[in-house]
C-alpha cells in the first residue's frame, strides 16, 4: 500500500500541471449577442473582460470568461453583471454565469432587451514592432 502511495506522490510532484490540470482555459474576450425586441434588432460585439459595454440602457460589465479546452465538447462561460440604467435608480438586474449553449438557463429578464453569450475568446496582444524597422 505504501508503495502505491508512494507512486502517486511521485506523480503530483512530477508532473502538477497534468496531474491538476482543469479543463477550462481563461479568455480575455467575450462575444455577446443582444437583442433589443423594441426595434427587432440584432447586435453582435466583443467585450474585454475586466471591462463595460454599453448597450442600450443596460451596462453588461464581464468579470470572468471561460472556455474548454478543445479534447471536451465545446463549452464557453462568462460571469457578468449587467445594470440597468433606464430610470433614476440605475440597479444591477443581472449577476451570475451564463452559458453559451444554454442561453434560457441562465438568463436575463428585460422586457426590452435579451442578452447572450456566444463563445470566449483568447487572443494574445500583438507584440510591437520592432523599432530597428523605421520608416525609409
Amino acid at each position: 500500500m505504501k508503495f502505491i502511495y508512494l507512486i502517486f506522490v511521485i506523480i503530483f510532484v512530477l508532473f502538477p500541471k497534468i496531474a491538476l490540470s482543469s479543463q477550462w482555459i481563461e479568455g480575455n474576450k467575450l462575444v455577446i449577442q443582444g437583442l433589443d425586441k423594441i426595434t427587432a434588432r440584432i447586435q453582435t460585439f466583443e467585450v474585454d473582460v475586466g471591462k463595460t459595454y454599453k448597450f442600450g440602457v443596460l451596462d453588461i460589465f464581464v468579470e470572468r470568461c471561460v472556455f474548454s479546452k478543445p479534447i471536451f465538447k465545446p463549452e464557453s462561460l462568462a460571469f457578468i453583471k449587467i445594470k440597468d440604467n433606464s430610470d433614476r435608480l440605475s440597479e444591477v438586474k443581472f449577476s451570475g454565469w451564463m452559458f453559451a449553449s444554454s442561453p434560457a438557463l441562465n438568463a436575463l429578464e428585460n422586457p426590452v432587451y435579451d442578452v447572450s453569450i456566444l463563445d470566449c475568446k483568447k487572443i494574445d496582444k500583438q507584440l510591437k514592432k520592432s523599432s530597428s524597422v523605421e520608416g525609409k
